[in-house]
């Protein structure tokens, strides 16, 4: 009987159990429009309020208007303060996947749009942007400071 509990025990503590509890969803990226002075775009004009702001994901040939009202940013947008004060766009970029890559339309104004691509780590319970280009540049840990 002692070898048998002893045997169960063993068995029982060696197991490996995964769990499935958890999603790591970390796709944000960063963007901060400056002036060619290096002053702050957004905000600073009519042309560049943060309201004329939209976001279009890319699903097959076609762009769709980016629009979720059950999320926090339902535009897929937000801006912060870093510690300059400056103002940082925070895109969301499309979960629509052509292998392992997604494309996004940021439209600034109705003159400006900027195209990012992102690269991702997807997996059963993780998508991760590893990579993000924004028309073309690559960007350092998903940040870029844009002259327009």
């Amino acid at each position: 009987m002692r070898i048998t509990a002893f045997l169960l025990i063993l068995l029982l503590s060696g197991c490996s159990k995964q769990s499935d509890c958890c999603t790591i969803i970390d796709t944000a990226v960063q963007i901060h429009y400056v002036n060619a002075s290096g002053e702050n775009l957004i905000n600073s004009s009519e042309a560049f309020k943060e309201q004329n702001i939209k976001i279009y994901f890319r699903n097959g040939d076609e762009y769709e208007y980016a629009f979720q009202g059950n999320l926090d940013y339902p535009n897929m947008h937000y801006l912060s303060e870093g510690a300059n004060g400056e103002l940082i766009l925070t895109v969301f970029p499309s979960n629509y996947y052509d292998g392992n890559l997604s494309t996004s339309l940021i439209e600034i104004n109705e003159s400006i749009v900027d195209t990012l691509v992102c690269e991702f780590d997807l997996g059963s319970n993780k998508e991760i942007c590893t990579k993000a280009w924004l028309n073309g540049a690559e960007m350092q840990n998903r940040f870029i400071e844009v002259i327009k």
